[in-house]
């Protein structure tokens, strides 16, 4: 299961509230996308929180493929978005409080430690690949990517 798939909607009962709508707690599941981003939603918000959906919008939904937001895009760059967060230096719980304050998003930290792990393995994988497929240089970055996030 990918890390996206257990971010969810801080505040999710108050939103469906607001938008008179159940919806599911997931941030990027296709009908919150939908419900969310897409018709009267953004309008039926209260004015922080049209703010923080416009932010996560503009950050994550802002591409150009035909089928967005169901292109996995938005997850992609919520991936870099965690890796950016974790690169300065945050563990898992502020990394949970920084997603919450920027987008109201919340997550479990064990969850977002184990993306982590599963990071800095799959770096380890791919700096060994490198190294026996003839390609020390790609393995030197991969290995200084691998150690910034192990830190």
């Amino acid at each position: 299961m990918a890390i996206t798939d257990k971010i969810y909607i801080k505040n999710h009962q108050q939103l469906a509230s607001q938008l008179e709508t159940s919806f599911p707690k997931s941030a990027f599941s296709g009908a919150t996308l939908d419900i969310l981003f897409q018709g009267e939603g953004l309008a039926k918000l209260d004015e922080a929180t049209q703010d923080r959906v416009l932010d996560f919008a503009e950050d994550f939904l802002d591409c150009d493929c035909q089928a967005n937001p169901h292109c996995g895009c938005a997850e992609r760059k919520f991936i870099g978005y965690l890796l950016e967060l974790r690169e300065q230096g945050m563990g898992p719980d502020a990394i949970v409080d920084v997603m919450g304050d920027d987008y109201m998003l919340y997550a479990y930290p064990g969850d977002v430690l184990s993306f982590l792990d599963n990071s800095i393995r799959t770096l380890e994988a791919a700096e060994m690949l490198a190294d026996v497929d003839g390609h020390p240089e790609k393995a030197d970055e991969l290995r200084g990517v691998r150690e910034n996030l192990a830190r």
